[in-house]
């Protein structure tokens, strides 16, 4: 059985942990946005690190339930509301037949995470789950459309420690990890770089997050197209930052300073126009010791 879409959203969309080992044939990652919240969803439910939840960003989304199912709900605080009452987000709950879920306007982050128990039932195409618009890969959730899942029923309450809630509303600091071309900038463009706050524009999505701030001066604006990897900071021909995300492709032109530290990325997530955020570096073994510790506690095999 499923949850009925009474309302769909502005983007609401079923995602997995990511589609992988298709590069080479030029499809994206995807996957979910924030990996912070979608593993916490999982791990409350017993679920595997990788089954799929509903991504639903800005809200305006309204389920009705046609099975009990045992659900969890983390990430953006969307006004998440349980037959029209408030109900608890990083927070267990059993849901029964005819119960409606939504979600309403943000308050805190932009996008929330809906998992339910075994995760939600849908095609598997090209090893994952998970919807790609740009690359026409499935679609976003419509009126009237169901979303499936199997029954279950728990009351065990389970919810996440208060210490790894995060706080969306600050402004944040993204680690970089230097890129192969990171010493053909500059001393002067570097300390530009890192030395300045930048705002999120109104043209980032899934695919990219664009950045406004003092241009970078750059002698070589292009370069022969070549592979690129989740979380990369282009510098574009008018010196602004393009961090890569979930739905980028997978080749570019544009020189990289480097790539943002993954697990900052959830923070980015959360994200959206005019917010503000700075850059500094990370060393890898730092890096690969904090990637370790999360992916351990997570069971995530990749």
């Amino acid at each position: 059985m499923s949850f009925k879409v009474i309302k769909s959203g502005f983007l609401a969309t079923i995602q997995d942990y990511g589609r992988f080992d298709h590069a080479k044939h030029g499809m994206s990652r995807c996957g979910v946005m924030d990996e912070h919240a979608y593993s916490w969803a999982n791990y409350l439910l017993n679920n595997a690190f990788d089954d799929a939840v509903l991504e639903i960003t800005f809200g305006a989304v309204e389920l009705e339930a046609q099975l009990d199912v045992l659900i969890v709900v983390t990430g953006a605080d969307l006004d998440f509301k349980i037959n029209h009452k408030s109900a608890a987000i990083w927070h267990s709950i059993q849901i029964h037949k005819g119960d409606t879920l939504s979600w309403n306007s943000p308050k805190s982050g932009i996008r929330t995470y809906l998992a339910v128990k075994n995760g939600f039932d849908a095609k598997v195409l090209f090893g994952s789950k998970s919807v790609n618009l740009r690359e026409h890969i499935s679609t976003k959730i419509s009126q009237g459309k169901t979303l499936d899942y199997t029954e279950s029923f728990d009351t065990r309450e389970r919810l996440i420690p208060i210490q790894y809630i995060p706080n969306y509303n600050k402004d944040i600091t993204l680690r970089l990890l230097p890129s192969y071309q990171f010493n053909e900038f500059s001393v002067s463009q570097r300390d530009l770089f890192f030395n300045q706050t930048y705002q999120i524009t109104n043209d980032s999505d899934r695919t990219g997050c664009r950045l406004q701030g003092a241009p970078i001066d750059l002698k070589q604006t292009k370069m022969i197209s070549e592979g690129m990897s989740y979380g990369s900071v282009e510098i574009t021909t008018n010196g602004l930052p393009i961090i890569l995300l979930k739905d980028a492709p997978t080749i570019g032109g544009y020189p990289k300073i480097g790539t943002v530290f993954s697990l900052d990325l959830a923070k980015l997530a959360q994200k959206q126009p005019n917010d503000h955020l700075r850059f500094e570096l990370i060393n890898i073994n730092e890096a690969q010791e904090e990637r370790v510790v999360f992916n351990q506690f997570f069971n995530i095999k990749h």
